[in-house]
């Protein structure tokens, strides 16, 4: 179905490259950039690459056959409301796609065998206790301009997570309240000791934690917001955005480096080979579908069943001039529903929030819109180890909505068939909705919630307005899709110190003590058996207390492609999906050349097979 752009901000990205930072005595003034940037540093260490860890010989992801050139054109609903990566309005995956080309973390998580491999940071060290990690730079690690990725650029990036002014709360209470100030032991060293043990700190702050340079990062936070709302700071990845490449409200360019310090490691062979990524904003899916069919789009994302059944086996997909895919991986897969705002009546009451997911007639949706191709969300962590099995599995049952609904207070129906409480007022919820691709889905919807006495109130509104009103918390009933990551932190969705907080996951305003337990428990637990165990426990308290109605979801991508790209064979990584199309996939020249004669002499070109399931 239709993929909503929010998605948790503090997601792995592979191959992420990160610096660090030079001392702290070096700060800019609180007017704006340090043009004449040059810290000093303590005396070099020794350093013996026998005393710490690294990881050089891990399987490469790149494809060697793979060539450099051309450009990718894709598509987005909307433009993003903002270009920075913290902040309102930041927890996006199209910010996300953006800023995960232009900078870098310190260590990355391999795809397939989810061990550490180097960063920005070749080498790293976690003490015995796991409570002190070090990072030491990669000598040619460079930014954009040429200058060096140094120790400071690492501790101006965690000051900026941690200033208040940003107003990102979560990235505030992850960094300040887990970490003690970074230490710069020298120009390409720095050490980090925890404020407590938790299993994931080492890789949020390695991972996860994007580096920024020092020299235009150590402003105040309100002016970052204001400075970096359409613009992004220089970074050190293979690729750049230039000013004047940002069309506002209609398309965004991204250019490779030719002087990329990563270009000569072997292990980043067959990556990165586009020369420019381009989205272009085309805010009708119908319309995205038929440019992609006359060649101005790369790829196009079959987000609807109807359309995948029904729609793409046109002449051009008969003829191998497209090709068609399903492909399947091993990504970790989020989850979606109706999400109540348990701060307001009505769904203050779990009663009402339980009767609303009993009439969520999903049975009706998977028969006459979605062709039986997906799978029923009993779980926030579906399709894993991580979901509890023992979850009850909620059904269309107009009956026992009705007995909930009467406990809540709403037994009578007035004249016009509408349910009332006990001063006649109507049970009426507004729902407003920002992609028009999901119309058809909410209005079979409403139709069930009518023949209950339910009046939901449908409305379209423009995307941006949507994620406003939600980041302020200013909304009844809202439809949300969450991607998913690597390992589970449910601390950034459930914790209850979120919930009275805006611009964070935490939606419906979720409070439970247990959970919180259970969240600082699954910090300090080592041992992946015990974390499931707590993990599923947590799902279970969640799932009970009905802060969603949820939806459906899929382990799989449909796509269509021009047949002018070379690929890896199992297309994407084995926990990616379409969004490592810019990394690993290439313009093929003689591919290009082929698809060009065979149009203009009117012939056809092999068929490949739909179904790939690469990982079985």
């Amino acid at each position: 179905m239709h993929k909503n752009r929010f998605v948790k901000l503090l997601f792995i990205t592979f191959f992420a490259l990160l610096f660090m930072i030079s001392c702290a005595t070096e700060k800019t003034n609180s007017g704006g950039d340090n043009l004449n940037y040059n810290p000093t540093f303590p005396s070099l260490l020794q350093f013996n690459p026998n005393e710490w860890l690294t990881n050089k010989n891990y399987k490469p992801t790149g494809d060697k056959r793979a060539k450099r050139g051309g450009e990718l054109v894709m598509t987005w609903t909307e433009f993003p409301p903002t270009l920075r990566g913290e902040g309102p309005n930041s927890n996006l995956v199209t910010i996300n796609e953006l800023q995960s080309m232009v900078y870098e973390t310190l260590v990355g998580l391999h795809p397939e065998t989810l061990e550490f491999v180097p960063g920005l940071a070749d080498y790293w060290q976690i003490s015995p206790d796991k409570r002190t990690f070090r990072f030491r730079i990669n000598p040619k690690a460079k930014w954009a301009d040429g200058s060096e990725v140094t120790a400071d650029d690492v501790l101006a990036s965690y000051e900026h997570c941690v200033d208040k002014g940003i107003k990102d709360p979560y990235q505030n209470i992850l960094y300040e309240g887990s970490y003690e100030k970074p230490v710069i032991e020298d120009k390409y060293t720095i050490k980090v000791t925890t404020k407590e043990l938790n299993w994931r700190l080492f890789l949020y702050f390695g991972g996860s934690m994007k580096v920024y340079p020092a020299k235009y990062i150590r402003i105040p936070g309100a002016e970052y917001l204001k400075k970096y709302q359409w613009k992004m700071l220089m970074g050190s990845g293979p690729y750049d955005l230039k000013d004047s490449n940002v069309i506002k409200d209609k398309s965004i360019t991204l250019t490779r480096r030719k002087d990329y310090w990563g270009d000569d490691d072997p292990m980043n062979a067959g990556l990165n080979n586009f020369d420019k990524l381009k989205w272009v904003v085309v805010r009708d899916e119908g319309i995205q579908f038929e440019k992609f069919k006359k060649g101005e789009i790369d790829y196009y994302i079959v987000s609807r069943a109807q359309e995948w059944i029904q729609e793409t086996d046109f002449d051009k997909v008969k003829k191998g001039l497209i090709q068609k895919r399903k492909v399947y991986t091993k990504k970790p897969q989020g989850f979606s529903g109706f999400v109540f705002n348990m701060r307001k009546p009505p769904f203050n009451d779990k009663k009402v929030r339980l009767a609303f997911a009993y009439l969520f007639n999903r049975e009706r949706l998977m028969d006459q819109l979605f062709f039986k191709q997906y799978d029923f969300l009993d779980s926030y962590y579906p399709s894993s180890v991580w979901g509890n099995p023992d979850n009850p599995k909620i059904r269309y049952s107009p009956q026992k909505a009705s007995e909930l609904l009467a406990q809540a207070g709403w037994a009578k129906r007035n004249a016009e068939g509408w349910l009332v409480d006990k001063n006649n007022k109507p049970f009426e919820v507004s729902f407003e909705y920002g992609a028009q691709t999901m119309q058809r889905v909410f209005t079979v919807i409403a139709e069930d919630f009518k023949k209950a006495g339910i009046k939901l109130n449908l409305k379209l509104i423009d995307p941006r307005t949507l994620l406003k009103k939600i980041e302020e918390r200013n909304f009844i009933l809202h439809y949300q899709n969450w991607g998913a990551i690597i390992f589970p932190n449910p601390e950034s969705s459930w914790m209850s110190e979120l919930a009275d907080k805006n611009s964070n996951n935490n939606i419906p305003g979720f409070k439970n003590k247990r959970v919180d337990e259970l969240c600082k428990t699954y910090n300090v637990t080592f041992d992946q058996n015990e974390r499931v165990k707590l993990i599923r426990e947590i799902d279970s308290i969640i799932f009970n207390e009905h802060p969603y109605a949820l939806g459906w979801y899929a382990n799989y991508t449909r796509i269509l492609y021009q047949n002018k790209f070379g690929y890896p064979d199992t297309y994407f990584s084995k926990t990616g999906d379409e969004t490592g199309i810019k990394t690993y996939w290439w313009l093929d020249p003689d591919k290009e050349k082929t698809l060009n004669d065979t149009i203009k002499n009117n012939k056809t070109l092999p068929v490949g097979e739909t179904m790939i399931k690469p990982w079985e």
